[in-house]
């Protein structure tokens, strides 16, 4: 029926919403359905696709997950040499370390739970590695996700899908190369800041976090409740003065982030 358990309950498939929200696998919208549509038509045809490393990853997962690795390995400009702002912003990717960037991240998928996996890169997440194993979690290849990112025409589709133009200029950095500019949906771009052009581009940021004292882990004060968090994600909350039993203490929001809890 196209169904599965995240963890609370029977969800459809696909959309990942609760069966009793919707009569029907629907509600992807934006770039999840982007994603879910190129990745389940081209399934059984494109040259990437491979039963052995597919598995279970939801198409709708897919870009966002390669969009993460990109980030890593691309410089971000919002203003021109010039010093004149940019629109939206631009991403110069190296095409020697893009092709390579993969190569440093691994699937951990959860041991009972399989439809519920994140990716996490061997040299900036060490901790958290060292505790999904501690629990169990299996680690997989990143095949398709590499090859999706090391083919230069699947890249070209790939960044298009999520909101790119290429643009060969040299008004950036002075030297001509090759940029990837965000361009927002609407025909005409519009001033944000990278910030928000981040969030709306599906990039993601959250935060893991235990119940319990354990290495790499910080015990911090969010939203007025303790945490212990992963030290590394840390620098995605915002400070924040909150009164706790009527004392003034400083502490963090989680405002715009997701809170992950490690099981």
């Amino acid at each position: 029926m196209g169904l599965r358990h995240d963890g609370n309950g029977l969800v459809w498939l696909n959309s990942g919403i609760s069966v009793h929200e919707a009569d029907s696998d629907i509600g992807l919208t934006g770039q999840d359905k982007q994603s879910y549509d190129y990745h389940s038509e081209v399934r059984t045809t494109n040259q990437l696709k491979n039963n052995d490393y597919y598995e279970f990853v939801q198409p709708k997962d897919i870009d966002s997950y390669a969009l993460n690795i990109i980030c890593k390995v691309s410089k971000n400009f919002t203003e021109r040499k010039d010093g004149s702002p940019l629109a939206t912003f631009a991403l110069l990717i190296d095409q020697q370390a893009r092709k390579q960037a993969v190569d440093n991240w691994t699937l951990y998928r959860h041991p009972k739970q399989g439809d519920k996996y994140t990716i996490l890169n061997k040299y900036h997440h060490r901790g958290l590695i060292k505790i999904y194993k501690a629990k169990d979690w299996q680690a997989e290849p990143l095949r398709y996700t590499g090859n999706l990112i090391r083919n230069d025409a699947e890249f070209s589709k790939l960044m298009k899908r999520l909101g790119y133009i290429k643009v060969r200029t040299r008004k950036i950095t002075g030297k001509l190369n090759d940029f990837w500019i965000y361009r927002c949906k609407e025909k005409t771009l519009k001033q944000v800041r990278t910030k928000e052009t981040f969030k709306n581009n599906k990039l993601i940021r959250f935060v893991q976090y235990v119940n319990q004292p354990m290495k790499a882990f910080k015990h911090i004060l969010v939203d007025g409740k303790y945490y212990y968090v992963y030290e590394d994600h840390i620098h995605f909350l915002t400070k924040k003065r909150q009164r706790i039993a009527g004392k003034q203490l400083t502490g963090y929001t989680a405002k715009g982030v997701e809170m992950r809890e490690i099981r």
